[in-house]
């Protein structure tokens, strides 16, 4: 298992979608909130520090995958989970242009973790499990080397759409 330098905690809810809080520390704070407003048509708004800052609009009975905007950036919800180059694999092309891979570890398949090219080391895990934390209690860790706050915003938000996705298997 690779050693990451940043740590941040999924608090509130452990539902991905709506009641979640990201709460952490890398090269400074880092908050998200998911909220999710269930009247059709069904939108999560993802904040930072209280301000909105990607959100997801739904179609149908808001249960279908729709539109997703970050920033001025608007797309498909799919384009987050595109298949992957293996089984497991669940792809997402950032605001860079590289495509990453979100997988679910074979050893728990709550967990999830993160690579940015094949046959190299996860950049990212997260591991769902309840523990006490120092800010209360919590329901998984997010643990990461980066520091691009927008690529620690799309991580999450594909993270939280594949974690959702799976519930819904």
């Amino acid at each position: 298992m690779s050693c990451f330098n940043f740590k941040v905690f999924f608090t509130g809810k452990d539902d991905p979608l709506d009641g979640c809080i990201v709460i952490g520390d890398d090269e400074k704070p880092v908050f998200f909130e998911f909220e999710t407003d269930f009247i059709a048509p069904s939108r999560t708004t993802i904040c930072s520090n209280q301000s909105p800052v990607a959100a997801f609009d739904w179609d149908g009975d808001g249960t279908v995958l729709g539109m997703a905007t970050v920033g001025d950036r608007h797309f498909p919800m799919a384009d987050l989970v595109k298949p992957g180059p293996v089984p497991n694999a669940r792809r997402f092309q950032a605001a860079d242009g590289r495509f990453y891979d979100w997988r679910r570890s074979c050893r728990d398949p709550k967990s999830y973790e993160l690579y940015a090219a094949p046959n190299t080391p996860p950049i990212a895990v997260y591991h769902q499990f309840p523990q006490a934390t120092p800010i209360g209690p919590a329901h998984g860790t997010l643990e990461y080397d980066f520091t691009d706050w927008l690529f620690l915003l799309e991580a999450l938000l594909a993270l939280n759409i594949n974690r959702w996705l799976d519930w819904n298997d």
